[in-house]
């Protein structure tokens, strides 16, 4: 993938293999975010990729939005939406994880990413 090698992040590799981004828009995302242009790549296959992940990030949060909108997320859980992303955050920035706290992390934002849903 060259930006960011997902065989050495585990969390990295089940968040994008449950969102609903391909590996190459999830590689254009990275490298925007993190200024990078993406070589390698023709600039209309470059910009068509960009719109579709733009349009597909902007998707995400009417979705969720949405679904807040008309009940379908428990709203004792949104709080704990908010502080989850600040922990995802913080672990992001952080060096290193061991394996097994990594596997915890990762089950509990499982399970409260499922408890979230009221359908």
């Amino acid at each position: 993938m060259g930006s960011v090698d997902l065989k050495d992040d585990e969390i990295l590799r089940f968040f994008l293999e449950r969102s609903l981004f391909s590996a190459r828009q999830f590689d254009i995302i990275y490298r925007r975010v993190h200024g990078r242009r993406d070589e390698g790549i023709s600039r209309g296959a470059y910009y068509r990729l960009l719109k579709q992940s733009r349009e597909k990030v902007e998707g995400v949060v009417y979705s969720m939005l949405l679904l807040a909108y008309i009940g379908a997320l428990d709203r004792s859980r949104q709080g704990v939406l908010v502080r989850l992303l600040e922990q995802v955050d913080v672990i992001s920035q952080s060096d290193a994880i061991a394996g097994d706290v990594i596997r915890d992390v990762i089950d509990v934002i499982d399970r409260l990413v499922r408890s979230m849903s009221r359908i």
